[in-house]
């Protein structure tokens, strides 16, 4: 098999990591980039006598940001073959199976990127509808020539069209309010600051409106009401999440002034 370096960044990730670190344990290596946690993450990452005590390459690196971060294990990773991969994630076993086919192919994996499906989860509840499905990300490519762009959503720009794999990763089960909230808060202000920077302004209608518009895009276009109550609930916050966002936009455009 064509070895493969599972890359992942972590900050404060102790509840989430050994479920992540157990999923890729059949990699050849698994680098962890970590941003000074203070809680158990570089512990667990570290313990001896488990599936990955030795395939772990672990290191520190203060945060400056997803795509500098994710650049950074695609340029120090070991092998060209990279399964990026978040701490709050597992690779289901289907996946992991199909991605070591890939690499026992006589021929290498026929394409040199792949987009994988993430079953997304809220309350424990999986996520069927809304603006979350489907979400396809590119997990499992070849990182030669491959680079990382946009400080929040980053993505890796290919020189190819990926290919999809169905087998999926498993996004954390315990997604709640609070934790959209705080992630919120993080993403809008780094989208806020870039599109003040590009020179992107908003106006009174987008912020009366932008709310309401993202509720009805995602409870109706997108059939989020198919999950009953939590499709609601999901729709009421990516609602407050795109109203946040242009309320940041006006706040930093004023503050530029």
């Amino acid at each position: 098999m064509m070895p493969v370096s599972a890359v992942i960044i972590v900050r404060n990730e102790d509840q989430h990591i050994e479920r992540c670190l157990r999923s890729v344990s059949w990699t050849n290596e698994i680098y962890v980039l970590d941003s000074d946690s203070t809680d158990r993450t570089r512990e667990i990452c570290l313990r001896e006598s488990v599936p990955w005590s030795k395939l772990v390459r672990f290191e520190n690196r203060s945060w400056t940001g997803f795509r500098d971060q994710r650049n950074h294990l695609l340029q120090n990773a070991k092998f060209d073959w990279v399964f990026s991969i978040d701490a709050d994630e597992e690779c289901s076993p289907e996946l992991a199976q199909k991605i070591q086919n890939l690499l026992s192919n006589a021929n290498h994996p026929p394409h040199l990127a792949y987009k994988i499906r993430r079953v997304e989860y809220f309350l424990g509840k999986q996520i069927r509808y809304g603006v979350w499905n489907p979400s396809y990300q590119d997990r499992f490519f070849n990182r030669i020539g491959v680079e990382y762009v946009n400080d929040v959503h980053e993505y890796p720009v290919f020189s190819v069209i990926p290919k999809v794999l169905e087998e999926p990763i498993h996004h954390s089960p315990d997604f709640y309010p609070e934790k959209f909230l705080n992630k919120m808060n993080r993403y809008t202000s780094i989208e806020a600051r870039e599109r003040v920077k590009n020179g992107q302004r908003t106006h009174i209608i987008h912020l009366l409106f932008a709310a309401p518009a993202m509720f009805l895009k995602n409870y109706f276009y997108y059939k989020a009401y198919r999950d009953g109550f939590y499709g609601l609930i999901i729709s009421i916050l990516e609602g407050i999440s795109r109203a946040v966002r242009h309320i940041k936009i006006w706040q930093y455009s004023r503050d530029k002034k």
